[in-house]
């Protein structure tokens, strides 16, 4: 096959065994697929517009093996999955009952090289986080070599923690082959109470995945106390089943059979893992975190964990103790975000209002009154240019009402941030 083949907004590059979906502003996104529901793809569109058998298909991806009849009609299902296609007013992939498959969607050769995996190729519109997106950046890279990473990005409300989470997320995707990316959200109350409530979160997202069939082969082998929390995964009959056989299941065993999932999912491929709000984080999800810090078998996993400075809770709080001795041992790394410079405030500027000139002291208004906090500089922003202060005319932004008149607080609500004097 040709190295580069594009059916809008797909691209599929043989060479490096990845399907590229284009995205806004001219990025590509990652698409994950199994190595057999791309070879099916990749059969599917060299053959573009004619009949493809069930029998040509198992020959072709599965040649001197004895596969289950449904081998096919999975993968194909994969395969729909991942382009977002339906067999109903198909766009890619038609059925051709009783007998196969045709790919009907134009197809043409791509002559560009493709993405690179270079971290700027990839950089987003963050501003004021290079050093720390390098820094995860390669980390992500000595995961996939196998050296587990456990990562704490803290900071203030506002200040762009989950920002730079899904710009790791985003950038894992375009540079790392296979790669799997699950998320868990701890809850202020409900998720404080439940035990590895983050952690299920991200198992359930997986599960529900274009590679939910491997997950859930490896959780029935390594993890039945985790699976059987999954009861729509599994027959009525297995279900009770795993319940008489995990009667009695202690938290420590949880813990220990979800430390070896996690370890037989990324031998497979490599897992970026992210936990939001880890400062509402139940205590089994801490000894969770503790334990994947600790242990010594390689694993190519990287947790990314999203936190709010501890030290602002009033007696304390329990996961700080854990961090201090993970960083002590050097079992983690830390990244605080810092408020924006009023350069980084002006380069924010001038990215978001590209090609257009920006009335004088805009930036340094905007740095003063937010200190910095990316959070509230952006809804004053719009609030600002929602409210006709700020306008543009002839290819340039110009100021409705002098600064002086304009008067800029933080209350706790940022829609109500901006007041004209």
């Amino acid at each position: 096959m040709s190295p580069m083949k594009e059916f809008a907004p797909f691209r599929l590059d043989a060479r490096n065994q990845c399907l590229w979906r284009a995205g806004n502003m001219e990025r590509e996104e990652r698409i994950p697929v199994t190595p057999k529901a791309f070879a099916v793809l990749e059969h599917l569109v060299e053959r573009a517009g004619r009949l493809v058998t069930h029998q040509e298909l198992l020959d072709a991806v599965w040649p001197d093996c004895v596969v289950e009849p449904q081998a096919v009609k999975k993968r194909i299902l994969d395969v729909r999955n991942a382009l977002g296609d339906r067999p109903k007013n198909s766009r890619f992939i038609e059925t051709v009952p009783k007998r196969g498959y045709r790919f009907i969607a134009p197809v043409s050769e791509h002559t560009a090289s493709g993405p690179s995996v270079s971290v700027k190729a990839v950089r987003g519109t963050l501003v004021g986080r290079n050093q720390v997106l390098a820094d995860l950046h390669g980390g992500l890279q000595q995961a996939t070599r196998g050296e587990r990473q456990i990562v704490f990005i803290t900071g203030e409300a506002g200040i762009g923690k989950t920002a730079v989470a899904d710009e790791v997320r985003r950038q894992g995707a375009a540079t790392v082959i296979s790669l799997r990316i699950a998320t868990g959200q701890c809850v202020e109350g409900y998720g404080g109470k439940e035990p590895y409530y983050p952690m299920l979160d991200a198992l359930g997202r997986l599960c529900a995945g274009p590679q939910a069939e491997s997950i859930v082969r490896i959780l029935a082998a390594q993890a039945p106390t985790w699976l059987v929390q999954f009861p729509a995964l599994l027959k009525r009959e297995h279900r009770e089943m795993l319940q008489r056989e995990i009667q009695g299941t202690t938290r420590e065993r949880m813990l220990r059979e979800i430390c070896e999932a996690l370890e037989a999912i990324t031998a497979e491929c490599p897992l970026l893992l992210v936990f939001e709000d880890l400062q509402w984080v139940d205590h089994s999800t801490m000894d969770l975190v503790s334990a994947l810090a600790r242990r010594q078998v390689p694993a190519r996993l990287m947790l990314v964990a999203t936190c709010r400075p501890l030290d602002l809770e009033p007696r304390g709080h329990p996961l700080k103790a854990l961090t201090q001795d993970l960083l002590v041992r050097r079992l983690c790394r830390e990244f605080a975000l810092a408020a924006l410079t009023e350069a980084e405030v002006g380069e924010y500027l001038a990215g978001r209002w590209s090609g257009t000139s920006l009335p004088q002291g805009l930036s340094a208004l905007l740095h003063r009154h937010s200190e910095g906090n990316p959070l509230f500089m952006v809804a004053a922003l719009d609030h600002m240019t929602k409210r006709a202060l700020i306008s543009q005319e002839n290819g340039s932004w110009q100021l409705r009402v002098p600064l002086a008149q304009i008067d800029l607080a933080l209350p706790d609500d940022p829609r109500r941030m901006i007041c004209p004097g």
